[in-house]
């Protein structure tokens, strides 16, 4: 099982990767409120063989969902109140 981390910027995100998610988690890197807001999320793979380049979007709740999208989960409301929703996007 291996760790993946999203940035929560609004923006797609490539990972490479051998299967489907599986967890997803929120964190945050850091103290503060500047401290940048992070998604993780969890997939069967293998460290030392290539897997396959998928495109990730976090988003907030009540933000819009690109067309054709698919859900991989929702974190847990953080301490900030937040709650982050993990997003594949279609390769095109």
């Amino acid at each position: 099982m291996l760790r993946h981390r999203l940035y929560v910027t609004g923006e797609p995100q490539v990972r490479n990767i051998h299967s489907d998610p599986v967890k997803v988690a929120a964190d945050r890197l850091g103290v503060g409120e500047q401290a940048p807001h992070v998604v993780d999320f969890w997939a069967e793979g293998y460290i030392e063989q290539p897997g396959t380049d998928r495109t990730f979007l976090v988003v907030g709740t009540g933000q819009p969902i690109p067309d054709g999208a698919r859900h991989w989960g929702t974190t847990d409301r953080t301490p900030d109140g937040l709650v982050w929703h993990l997003y594949e996007i279609p390769q095109t």
